[in-house]
């Protein structure tokens, strides 16, 4: 049935061009086909390379124990899973080559189609154009018509008749040949038309017949690698069900059996009268005296003795930390048997000097060194382990120790210092990241008389960096390096690193435990006006950050031995709120400057396990220690000192902003960087003038300066903007500053340990720690 020559006509004529357009698309189904069966080839070769990867994994199970024999069942399944989608991935590229060579083919067949639907194409087109000349024929016609009826209702001339008359043949005559044309246009279209539609029907069906010969290949490929899957699944599901436990248990005890003679019963009086012929017999075969020259002091001149020592011509082996390993004992022989007279051999320990310690560094420098330094740190073996150097009856326990420490403690502590962000509690305008500590700047407002200032977060990363850290190969509880951190509840979060792979140093005591300090700070300052004075508000946190391998020895036995530190310069803090859970003090404590904190390493222990199963792949977690708060009132509380004024007329408002560097903030001025001043307007203006130049967001209403680095050098400026109000005088809004500093921070609080296991003979390079600045709502 003709079904293209039966739906395709209509008063437009325009089924020749759809029935055209569709068979165009029959190429590019074909491509589109050929794109699908090569994903799924992929997806299936994908899967065929992790089938292989599995039965690699099943393959190096444990060979020992009574399980062992069930890991070839499990190997030779994932083998045969392999090979079906293997098999599948090469029937499917099989087909995509039919699927293409298919398409080429059509390509050729549309450009022929596409030459003999010339024809019709022509007839489309005349039949359009007659179509459109018929309405104007009878219309001309029909206005000659009535023009020649009114005439003979007027009774005008005979000569005029006659010429209307002439004028209505002529119409006629034109409107009898538009018809015809049209019968024939109309004739030649419906008989080409009805060619193209059963050619074109013709082709769809043969495309059609094709795609689904090339879909039924694709499902049966499909379907016979699932039979093979489903056989493949039942195999495996009867090899398991044949492996008994009884057969698993005999194998096991026929191969690793160590014999099937029992001990037998002794006879006293048997046994020790055969103990008494033996002892006999060796006071027989005894010496009764040893020839002079013989033994081993007489033998050998002293020489021999020293030749290890550091003048022989033989050079010491030393191993890869430097120490000299001991020589083989296989060297030395005796010929005798009377090792009471053997004297001690003597050897050269070879100590190399502790390297001078370098000069203290710029901060720049110091931030800089803080992640090469950290990276180096891997943590050494737990307790029990022990390494012998030099002895070859030690071999296979030494390199048995030395993998057990790398499967142990993981990757190196570098990665806690590149990765996590800090930013503010609430949402806001200004955000950072990164380990760049920030100090917040300030708000200033003005108008009406009444200017005040207002120190504001806005998500802005506050303050300055605290002191420097000292960072150890020290035994449990020293201290280290800052690490960057979130901020933490005490519910103990953990962050998350990736590491860079393990370090070449290894710690030199056994019971060396790297961890790391961070100090955390918050500033809310708010000033009035032209001011000086302001009254900031700051609260601070310190967090401790663990290597992921830790857990594994705080779990182990011995017990880890217990952290204990100790804050100083704690007088300006007013309030400690130490982690119930986790942190020990002594209210008794009467010094103002000093703190002391010792951790509960069971529960500290707790904590890091359930970091761990939340998060197994970090490499380090950090845990909250202690949060604290303290109060700066007067102007050198905050290292940057902002003032506004706003005059705010009817059609003109002007803002001036005048900042200052306050060195007198920190025990170290520090310059401060990324200065940021916000400046809302949220009303519509026009003409805005700014001095200097600022950045205007449409969308937010507010323009922001971006400042070059605040310091003692250049230590102050002036902003200023004006702008024409578009409905009525101005409202005052407060002026925001944001900015960073390394360094340096506004409590001076530090850390030192204490302990008989502290080691500070090898301190790191300074490191700074990030302080931050939370949101804070405006003044009205």
């Amino acid at each position: 049935m003709s079904y293209f020559g039966e739906h395709f006509w209509g008063e437009k004529n325009h089924g020749f061009e759809v029935l055209y357009h569709s068979v165009k698309q029959g190429p590019i189904s074909t491509k589109e086909l050929a794109d699908f069966i090569r994903e799924r080839a992929t997806i299936e070769e994908t899967y065929s390379k992790a089938m292989a990867k599995l039965s690699k994994l099943a393959s190096n199970g444990t060979p020992v124990g009574t399980f062992a024999p069930l890991w070839e069942v499990f190997r030779v399944s994932s083998d045969k899973l392999a090979l079906c989608h293997l098999e599948l991935t090469r029937k499917l590229q099989d087909l995509i080559k039919d699927v293409l060579r298919y398409g080429e083919e059509q390509l050729k067949i549309h450009k022929k189609c596409k030459e003999e639907a010339v024809g019709t194409l022509d007839a489309v087109q005349v039949l359009a154009g007659v179509s459109q000349l018929l309405p104007k024929s009878r219309e001309n016609y029909l206005n000659r018509c009535m023009d020649q009826e009114r005439l003979r209702r007027e009774s005008t001339s005979q000569k005029e008749m006659d010429k209307a008359e002439t004028k209505t043949k002529k119409a006629a005559e034109s409107l009898r040949r538009s018809v015809e044309k049209y019968n024939s246009a109309r004739a030649d279209f419906e008989q080409k038309m009805l060619d193209s539609a059963v050619r074109f029907q013709a082709m769809e069906e043969t495309h059609l017949r094709h795609m689904k010969a090339l879909l039924g290949s694709y499902a049966h490929s499909v379907e016979d690698t699932h039979v093979q899957i489903g056989q493949v699944h039942e195999e495996f599901k009867q090899n398991i069900e044949n492996v008994s436990v009884e057969m698993l248990l005999k194998k096991f005890a026929e191969s690793k059996g160590t014999g099937r003679e029992k001990p037998r019963p002794l006879d006293f009086e048997a046994y020790s009268a055969a103990a008494l012929q033996e002892a006999m017999k060796r006071l027989r075969g005894a010496k009764a005296f040893r020839l002079p020259g013989l033994s081993r002091r007489e033998r050998e001149p002293p020489a021999a003795v020293d030749s290890l020592e550091p003048d022989s011509g033989t050079c010491p082996e030393v191993d890869e930390e430097g120490f000299t390993v001991r020589p083989d004992p296989s060297r030395f022989s005796s010929s005798d048997s009377d090792f009471d007279d053997e004297e001690p051999r003597k050897f050269y320990v070879h100590i190399k000097p502790a390297p001078a310690r370098a000069p203290a560094c710029s901060p720049e420098a110091a931030a800089a060194q803080r992640g090469a330094t950290a990276g180096s740190l891997i943590l050494p073996p737990g307790p029990g382990v022990r390494r012998r150097r030099g002895v070859r009856g030690c071999a296979e326990k030494l390199q048995s120790d030395e993998q057990f420490s790398k499967n142990l403690f993981g990757p190196p502590l570098e990665s806690a210092f590149d990765h996590e962000d800090f930013t503010g509690d609430g949402g806001g305008d200004f955000g950072a990241t990164g380990l760049a500590s920030e100090m917040g700047g300030s708000v200033a407002v003005a108008g009406g008389g009444d200017p005040r200032a207002l120190l504001l977060g806005d998500r802005s990363p506050a303050c300055l960096l605290p002191q420097s850290r000292s960072l150890s190969p020290s035994p449990l509880g020293s201290s280290s390096a800052s690490t960057i951190s979130e901020r933490p509840s005490f519910s103990s979060q953990a962050g998350h690193g990736v590491s860079r792979g393990p370090s070449p140093v290894v710690l030199g005591s056994q019971d060396a435990l790297p961890v790391a300090t961070a100090f955390t700070e918050y500033v809310h300052a708010y000033f009035r006006g032209h001011s000086p004075s302001c009254l900031a508000r700051v609260t601070g946190e310190l967090t401790m950050t663990f290597p992921a391998g830790i857990v594994r020895v705080f779990s182990g036995t011995p017990p880890p031995p217990v952290l204990s530190f100790r804050l100083v310069h704690t007088s300006a803090i007013e309030h400690f709120q130490p982690n119930a859970d986790l942190l020990f003090s002594d209210p008794s404590q009467s010094d103002p400057e000093t703190k002391d904190f010792w951790l509960n390493m069971a529960a500290l222990t707790e904590a890091l396990q359930h970091q761990a199963e939340q998060n197994p792949a970090a490499s380090y977690y950090n845990v909250v220690l202690l949060r604290y708060q303290f109060s700066r009132p007067g102007p050198q509380s905050v290292p940057l000192q902002l003032s506004a004024h706003w005059q705010c007329g009817g059609t003109l408002t002007q803002v001036s902003v005048e900042y200052s560097y306050r060195p007198g903030a920190t025990a170290v001025p520090t310059p401060l960087t990324n200065v940021q001043i916000l400046l809302p307007v949220g009303e519509p203006v026009t003409n805005i003038r700014l001095q200097p130049a600022a950045t205007w967001n449409l969308e937010e209403k507010r323009l922001l300066w971006k400042l070059p680095d605040v310091s003692e050098a250049g230590g102050s400026g002036h902003l200023s903007a004006s702008w024409e109000p578009c409905s009525g005088p101005s409202t005052p809004s407060p002026v925001a500053a944001q900015f960073t500093s390394e360094g340096a921070t506004l409590s001076g609080v530090d850390l030192e340990l204490v302990g008989s296991g502290r080691r500070p003979e090898a301190p790191l390079p300074p490191c700074s720690q990030p302080i931050l600045l939370p949101p804070q709502g405006l003044l009205g």
